[in-house]
């Protein structure tokens, strides 16, 4: 099921939160492009603020899927 996760003015609609891992957020590259070059240029010590279904959250860079073509994002624990 998809989640509405917004990152500054971006609204992604197509994120998934992974059921098996819920602490991971996958954002397709090829419908979110403006995004996806911002979180390019961003390093794996950068908090990004968002919000997940309305809801606040912090986020971290965690990897490029490149099976997928997503960036997968980290919440703190």
């Amino acid at each position: 099921m998809g989640h509405v996760v917004k990152i500054g003015r971006y609204e992604i609609v197509d994120a998934d939160l992974d059921s098996e891992s819920p602490d991971t957020v996958s954002i397709p590259c090829h419908t979110n492009p403006g995004l996806i070059t911002q979180l390019d240029g961003w390093d794996r010590d950068t908090s990004v603020p968002a919000w997940i279904d309305g809801e606040p959250v912090d986020l971290q860079i965690g990897h490029y899927d490149k099976q997928q073509d997503r960036w997968i994002l980290k919440k703190p624990a």
